[in-house]
């Protein structure tokens, strides 16, 4: 079975002089030390991975994260975000990752969630439920 998973967002800092208080909000949100932290920026490598597209981003994740990077973008911290696919199990990138922009995330969410809202809607149809 060759099936995709769910597409992945990393998140990298593009900034080798990030502020303290946007490692401390790293830390808090992705369990990582000060010194993973700023070993990762040194190498380019992400800060965060996030699944996209779950449960958790629906029920909060998502908000979550796009309360973190608008303050980044309003602080002016430099940032990249690269949309990701992996192969089930083995963790390696299937293909090239798309960079996207906040504007284009925020969309890929609002869709998403429109889409996710009819599908909840169908499935309360086909049960024979009201809405």
């Amino acid at each position: 079975m060759n099936k995709l998973s769910s597409p992945r967002l990393h998140v990298l800092i593009d900034d080798a002089t990030v502020p303290a208080r946007v490692l401390a909000e790293l830390e808090s949100a992705s369990a990582l030390a000060f010194s993973e932290l700023r070993e990762r920026i040194a190498s380019g490598a992400p800060v965060l991975d996030v699944e996209m597209f779950t449960n958790d981003w629906y029920d909060s994740g998502a908000a979550r994260l796009l309360d973190l990077l608008s303050g980044w973008e309003a602080d002016d911290v430099a940032y990249i975000l690269r949309e990701t696919f992996t192969e089930p199990g083995d963790g390696e990138v299937a293909g090239e990752a798309s960079q996207i922009t906040l504007d284009e995330l925020r969309n890929m969410i609002r869709s998403s969630e429109e889409e996710r809202a009819r599908t909840e809607e169908l499935d309360g149809l086909r049960d024979g439920g009201c809405s």
